[in-house]
């Protein structure tokens, strides 16, 4: 009984593991190509489409195979860190919540890198930027201040989003 079940469950394992297909990448030349192909079993698909069209698929294949977004060490102004188990996580969220009533144009990150939370602000190439964001930080909320202070850390820019505010 026992090699039964063993043979019908290392059949049944072969059959699952050896019926999934593995997909070929769509490269930007083949994608209209391997649609209309026709192959043996299966229909054959027509497309009937403007010639401008293929170039334009062509084009946005590319643009989204490029990585679009930089990475840079740039500052932020750390306003909060702590691992306590309770409360850091919540206190993070409130501090957030109140200095965006009183400064909302500013870019907020809350985080938690094992085993703190961390409240930073702003996005900042250069050391002295950050320096004059966490004075005005320190003057504006003074019982912040003993933890305010200005951490060099990785920056991620979206350049889609930065071209497209070039062109407005």
């Amino acid at each position: 009984m026992r090699r039964l079940f063993a043979f019908v469950f290392f059949v049944s394992v072969s059959l699952v593991a050896f019926s999934q297909s593995k997909k070929d990448k769509v490269t930007p030349a083949g994608v209209i190509s391997s649609v209309s192909a026709s192959s043996a079993g299966q229909g054959k698909v027509t497309i009937s489409q403007d010639p401008k069209m293929a170039v334009l698929l062509k084009k946005q294949l590319q643009e989204s195979e490029e990585d679009l977004y930089i990475f840079y060490t740039g500052y932020r102004v750390q306003v909060y860190m702590s691992n306590g188990q309770k409360k850091a996580k919540e206190e993070a969220y409130a501090r957030e919540k109140q200095m965006k009533e009183k400064m909302p144009d500013l870019p907020y990150y809350v985080s938690f890198s094992s085993p703190f939370w961390k409240l930073r602000v702003g996005d900042y190439r250069t050391y002295t930027e950050a320096l004059v964001a966490a004075n005005m930080i320190k003057k504006e909320f003074p019982e912040f201040s003993a933890e305010v202070l200005v951490v060099k850390d990785e920056e991620t820019r979206d350049l889609t989003f930065e071209q497209a505010e070039k062109r407005r």
